[in-house]
């Protein structure tokens, strides 16, 4: 199962998508609020703990008993609320450079500009972030295509205002203890491009927290879109790894 990022489309999804399913059933889906998928009933039920709920009900409602699940940024979050609060339907977890807080970006970054209360000003800064600060390969970034990049302009003020926003009520970045990190095997990357930053640190404190090694892909924030033939490799043997 691909668990989307900020921006909430399953779309980056397709093509590693079709290579796994040479050797999976491969489930993905638009997060609750974005693109194609209507909002919640209350917008409080977009905390960690509240989304792995409603993906496991979605795992459940499809009669799959277990699953291997990935997700890259928010969709981390999502992943590892999974393994520690429904361990029973995780076969194991895969992630890429988890989300972190945002709101103490410093003066001047670009990622300060996410909650400003212009929406044109947070949906150009998305637009900066995500293809060109987050992401090594802008034309694979650009080849997504005019109806995603269409939905993401909506999309990420879902993300900044709904989801991880000020105003946002429910406990998106929850905390992570040793065992929650335990209850089920976690597979933790990495950008090799993306350098030392706060998010890089912030992963590899909490992955110490689990006893859990932090590896490296040769990308940014997005292996789904820069390299997602890499990264089909890396969810396949990761998951065939602990389903043997």
């Amino acid at each position: 199962m691909l668990i989307p990022s900020g921006e909430g489309d399953c779309g980056s999804f397709t093509r590693v998508a079709d290579d796994l399913a040479e050797d999976f059933s491969v489930l993905t889906f638009d997060m609750p609020g974005f693109s194609r998928s209507g909002p919640p009933p209350d917008w409080r039920d977009v905390g960690a703990n509240a989304v792995a709920g409603q993906i496991a009900a979605l795992t459940a409602s499809l009669g799959i008993e277990r699953a291997t699940f990935y997700g890259c940024s928010s969709g981390g979050v999502f992943a590892l609320a999974l393994a520690a609060e429904h361990p029973s339907i995780v076969e194991s977890v895969i992630v890429h450079e988890v989300a972190i807080p945002l709101r103490d970006a410093p003066p001047g970054s670009p990622f300060a500009q996410l909650f400003s209360p212009d929406d044109n000003t947070v949906v150009e800064t998305c637009k900066l972030l995500f293809r060109n600060v987050m992401n090594e390969d802008q034309k694979a970034w650009d080849d997504l295509g005019a109806d995603y990049h269409r939905r993401q302009e909506k999309n990420y003020l879902t993300w900044a205002r709904r989801y991880v926003g000020p105003a946002q009520t429910g406990d998106f970045f929850r905390e992570f203890s040793a065992q929650d990190l335990t209850r089920r095997p976690i597979t933790w990357t990495v950008g090799g491009l993306t350098g030392s930053t706060p998010l890089i640190d912030g992963n590899r404190r909490v992955a110490d927290v689990g006893g859990i090694r932090v590896e490296l892909l040769p990308c940014k924030h997005f292996p789904q879109v820069s390299i997602p033939d890499q990264l089909a490799r890396h969810i396949r043997a990761s998951a065939k790894r602990y389903l043997d």
